[in-house]
């Protein structure tokens, strides 16, 4: 780079964060920065699940200059179940964001701003004029399309402004990226032109590629494992109904590592069933939750059976094929085409809880199954899924706008 270009992220979630939204921001500032990029950074204080969460040392495990990090304190202090005090957090942050960024004096050559929540891609308008940049708008999920799916929100005055919203963003961003290829056609369908949008997937560092995984000798006990968001979105009760159905079989446990939504109704749930071959642990950084996939047998990923949730790839898939797990989907669409292609697991066409259930014991029967596909999934991980190499679509996309 002859001069250092400067980059404004925006961002609800950010590292220390757990979650695909802030691990995903935090090593898009990573790879800029060590590229030479000036970056910095607009998000909000860690606290999602909790703050309190972040007291803890172990969450602050990244090198990243906190200088370059400017940090809001909304007044919503608690994450809730209630999506009227959801909802008004994110026009909390919204606003917030849009004050910061009406005082912001530095020159920036791009804003990349990441969304869902939706109202943060209304900043990252702001942002564009104000600070007169080209804006990168990053779309993580299919919003408001995703809180149509989970059946919580049907108020049609507010999704109709939320649909307006999104091809408002869709018509005035510069460059679209998204991290799921299932998106692209949805966008085409919007009248978004091919040439605006980039795919660039949710990755891994070099130093998370390199995590060693011991191959346990012919243990006969097999861990289970999920891990991340016990959300709307995700399939948990099933989940459940399959750990019942095995509660017989010695030799499987299963270990929950999560947060969000269910958390206390999954807690209350496996006391009332009495199901002492699930292990529910808190959440916990990142690289913990690696090495605790590391150390486990067969991964497990599930999401609600909706149209949009066909579009989308879990971040935990990638992080399965990291550590080499094979994997069991409770998934459909655009996941199971990635686990079909890189033949790192197992997804039934139909997904009942026989099936998967059925699934599980026959890789837990069969360690050299589960070394191959293990194996295939981090190949797949390491040719298509790198930070390293997935970075270079960003640095294309400026060289573009600045043709």
């Amino acid at each position: 780079m002859s001069s250092k270009k400067r980059i404004l992220l925006i961002s609800q979630h950010f590292y220390p964060e757990i979650g695909s939204a802030a691990n995903r921001m935090k090593n898009i500032y990573l790879e800029l920065h060590a590229k030479g990029y000036d970056v910095k950074v607009l998000t909000l204080e860690p606290r999602y699940p909790s703050k309190e969460l972040y007291e803890n040392e172990r969450f602050w495990d990244s090198d990243l200059n906190e200088e370059d990090v400017i940090r809001i304190e909304p007044l919503v202090k608690k994450h809730s179940t209630s999506i009227i005090k959801r909802l008004f957090l994110y026009l909390e942050v919204m606003f917030r964001f849009i004050l910061e960024i009406l005082r912001y004096k530095k020159e920036v050559d791009y804003v990349f701003v990441t969304s869902p929540p939706i109202f943060v891609g209304v900043a990252g308008l702001i942002a564009k004029w104000k600070l007169k940049a080209p804006l990168i708008l990053d779309i993580r999920d299919l919003w408001p399309e995703s809180i149509i799916g989970v059946g919580v929100f049907s108020n049609k005055l507010l999704l109709s402004t939320a649909f307006k919203l999104e091809d408002l963003l869709y018509r005035k961003a510069t460059k679209i990226f998204v991290n799921s290829r299932s998106f692209i056609d949805y966008m085409n369908s919007k009248n978004v032109p091919i040439d605006k949008i980039y795919f660039m997937p949710n990755s891994l560092t070099e130093e998370e590629l390199s995590i060693e995984v011991e191959q346990k000798a012919n243990d006969t006990k097999k861990t289970v494992i999920y891990t991340g968001n016990l959300g709307l979105a995700q399939d948990i009760q099933k989940l459940i109904k399959v750990a019942e159905k095995l509660k017989d079989e010695a030799n499987i446990q299963f270990t929950i590592v999560g947060y969000g939504y269910h958390l206390n109704e999954l807690e209350k749930v496996i006391k009332e069933k009495n199901l002492n071959n699930i292990n529910l642990q808190s959440a916990r950084s990142r690289n913990d939750t690696l090495r605790l996939v590391a150390n486990s047998d067969i991964a497990y990923v599930s999401l609600v059976d909706k149209d949009v949730f066909k579009t989308v790839l879990p971040g935990k898939i990638i992080d399965y094929m990291c550590v080499r797990k094979p994997i069991i989907g409770d998934v459909s669409g655009y996941a199971s085409d990635i686990i079909h292609t890189s033949n790192c697991g197992i997804v039934s066409k139909e997904n009942s809880v026989d099936d998967l259930a059925d699934n599980i014991l026959k890789l837990a029967k069969d360690d050299e199954l589960c070394q191959k596909l293990g194996q295939n999934g981090y190949q797949y991980a390491y040719e298509q899924l790198r930070w390293k190499t997935n970075i270079l679509v960003l640095e294309k996309a400026m060289e573009d706008i600045d043709e």
